[in-house]
């Protein structure tokens, strides 16, 4: 086994920083799932809990486009004799191929192009390869952003690759071993998660797997028990409905085999609910020459999932937008901890979560896959998924893993930031515990990111403020409170402090105390970063006639070098409060780089739809179709997945203009469902 760095060249679309603003957290951390009925009392348990909005102290990754440029990215490399396996450091991690060395053939889908878009926790996200997805819902923080690497050794020789990182929302480790053992023909991950703090913390893990979508493929699992999501409740905003039902028939797929993707005509997903007393839990997707691919694992890995865009329009614009047109189908088998991604458990003070996934192909005879009877199909997979790696053997590899999973690393490869660094240093500072050995975090990954932390531990100088600048970073972890506290009380006007100070406070739940701190800082500064945040106060109370006061106060106008987000902010408040022709007159007298940044042409866009709508007169209807004219000739980045913001303007105007509904611009179709 041979464990290296390269670099990986690929056309793509690369990030281009990250959004200076804080983003708070949802008043409501609870989100409020539907059940349709068929639901049992276990399914409701823990449904929606912790599952809102939430990204602090992470900074919102929402500045790339689609102008591809070729890329050079650092690639991990893993291999035997008979697979190699190539890692993306700077990207989560990610698993970006599996391939098997003797014939080449790639396990997984491989996307040919590096495209963000819009569907993470911090917003940009990737399709392809394997992601692991760790402590809050959607596409974890660490998604599109660099994470550690290292090679760890036993004394017995036996060497294998380590990647880590310290989880700043939760503030939990977490480790994945992965293992190559000469002779394998499947890749292992043992995977390592420890809460070490005194206080329980809600929990979430998925890893999400993309393998190739052929017409034929099917998915089995090791029940036929699944819980649906039904497509009216796809809509940006809809409190997801959810059903239960059983493998191939679900009343959402009416006289259709749900078991094959390309039978949806609507983006999809199912949950497949094994039982948690199951030995080793499996998912595989097949094809119709008798190749498959499989994952399994051990408990208590117990749910499987399988998400496709569909067959609809805006489900082949989504994966054309991710890829190139006509390489981008995929469809994703995942594993998870939780009956769907909107339950969570609860992972108590100090305790610890492993568990082992292997990931490898299977061999079928052809057609074996694709029986009418689900059944028959699904018990002939099953024995196959057995032949190549069976519930003892999987087992027995999690001891072993676990034997070494305490090892400290031997050799960093590759650094990812350096807050693990300075909780070290916080908990070195105070005499509490450690982290465990086998997680490295040197003094060198410490930057500029972390120095008012640092000047915080230390007492030295903080960053100072000035004209439209934001800090460098947040903390939301309550142990730097009495830093700030401190810091506040010994200098009353450190306005970065109180900033900082009121961020935290409010991220937890303070809100008072938050919004004092911020005016008292007005009292020594005027920065537009303390008038968004009370903005931001305003907006979450309903009150969003005062959160456009406030950002009024904040005299955006004079400040040549501010950041296109708080434009964004502003106009997202005025158009809550009908104030279009604002909009778009303020629109107009931007300077060019800012009237070019898609997020403000997309509010100007929404304004515009408004002014058409209004039909009252107060504005030229001839300047206004001809901006969305052109608007509706360029690609868009940052539309999230499930908003339907450009078709949604496009019908209005279509209808204004009387032009038929169904000519929508095939690039401006990114609807979950028809």
């Amino acid at each position: 086994m041979n464990i290296k760095t390269e670099f990986i060249t690929i056309q793509g679309a690369p990030l281009e920083g990250a959004n200076p603003l804080p983003h708070f957290r949802e008043r409501n951390h609870d989100t409020h799932p539907v059940d349709n009925g068929t639901l049992r009392p276990e399914d409701n348990e823990r449904f929606g809990t912790e599952t809102a909005f939430r990204v602090l102290p992470y900074r919102m990754q929402d500045r790339y486009s689609r102008k591809k440029r070729t890329m050079e990215i650092t690639g991990v490399v893993m291999e035997n004799e008979f697979l190699r396996a190539e890692f993306l450091p700077d990207y989560g991690g990610r698993l970006y191929s599996l391939k098997e060395k003797t014939g080449g053939k790639e396990l997984l889908y491989r996307n040919p192009v590096f495209q963000p878009a819009n569907l993470a926790i911090r917003n940009a996200w990737f399709s392809g390869g394997i992601e692991w997805n760790i402590a809050q819902l959607g596409h974890s923080c660490s998604t599109c952003d660099k994470v550690f690497f290292a090679k760890v050794r036993g004394e017995d020789g036996y060497e294998f690759l380590r990647m880590y990182d310290y989880e700043r929302t939760r503030g939990l480790l977490w480790q994945i071993d992965f293992h190559l053992p000469d002779g394998s023909r499947q890749l292992y991950a043992h995977t390592v998660i420890i809460n070490d703090t005194d206080k329980a913390v809600p929990m979430y893990w998925w890893t999400n797997i993309a393998a190739r979508e052929e017409e034929g493929c099917r998915i089995f699992s090791g029940t036929r028990e699944v819980l649906y999501i039904e497509p009216q409740s796809l809509s940006k905003g809809d409190a997801h409905s959810f059903g239960r039902g059983e493998l191939p028939s679900l009343p959402v797929l009416p006289e259709k085999d749900a078991s094959y993707p390309e039978n949806f005509h609507y983006t999809s997903e199912y949950f497949f609910q094994n039982p948690k007393t199951m030995d080793s839990p499996w998912e595989a997707i097949t094809y119709t020459d008798g190749s498959a691919f499989f994952e399994r694992s051990t408990q208590p890995l117990y749910v499987r999932k399988m998400f496709c865009w569909g067959s609809h329009n805006g489900g082949r614009t989504w994966r054309d937008y991710l890829s190139v047109p006509g390489k981008g189908n995929y469809v994703e088998i995942q594993a998870g901890l939780a009956p769907t991604q909107l339950h969570t458990i609860q992972l108590d003070a100090h305790e610890v979560i492993s568990f082992t996934q292997c990931y490898g192909s299977l061999s079928l005879e052809s057609g074996d896959a694709n029986l009418p009877d689900y059944e028959s199909a699904r018990m002939l997979v099953k024995t196959a998924v057995n032949a190549a790696v069976s519930a003892d053997k999987v087992k027995e590899m999690d001891g072993f893993f676990s034997a070494h999973a305490t090892l400290p690393c031997s050799k960093l490869i590759h650094s990812g930031h350096g807050w693990g660094a300075l909780e070290q240093a916080r908990r070195l500072k105070e005499g509490q515990p450690l982290f465990p050995r086998q997680f490295t975090f040197p003094a060198e990954t410490l930057t500029t990111t972390q120095e008012n932390w640092l000047a915080l531990l230390w007492d030295g100088p903080m960053e100072e403020l000035t004209s439209a600048q934001v800090p460098l970073s947040f903390q939301t972890d309550p142990a730097w409170l009495p830093y700030l506290k401190h810091r506040v009380n010994a200098e009353p006007d450190n306005v970065t402090a109180l900033l900082l100070m009121g961020i935290l406070l409010y991220e937890n739940g303070a809100w008072d105390y938050g919004t004092a701190c911020w005016k008292k800082a007005l009292q020594h500064q005027n920065l537009p970063i303390l008038w968004r945040n009370l903005a931001c106060a305003a907006a979450q109370e309903g009150n969003n006639a005062q959160a456009v006061a406030y950002m009024e106060q904040a005299h955006l106008e004079s400040y040549p070098d501010i950041d296109r987000a708080f434009y964004a902010e502003y106009f997202r408040y005025l158009l809550i409060d009908g104030q279009a022709e604002k909009i778009f007159a303020l629109y107009q007298n931007l300077p060019e780089s800012l009237q070019n940044t898609e997020v403000l042409l997309l509010e100007a866009c929404e304004a515009a739809e408004q002014l058409l709508s209004a039909d009252d007169g107060a504005h030229n209807e001839t300047t206004v179709f001809g901006f969305l004219e052109d608007a509706f000739t360029r690609d868009y980045a940052l539309i999230r997945e499930g908003e339907t913001r450009m078709s949604d303007i496009w019908f209005a105007y279509a209808r204004k203009k009387g032009i038929r509904s169904d000519r929508i611009p095939r690039h401006l179709d990114m609807r979950l469902t028809d």
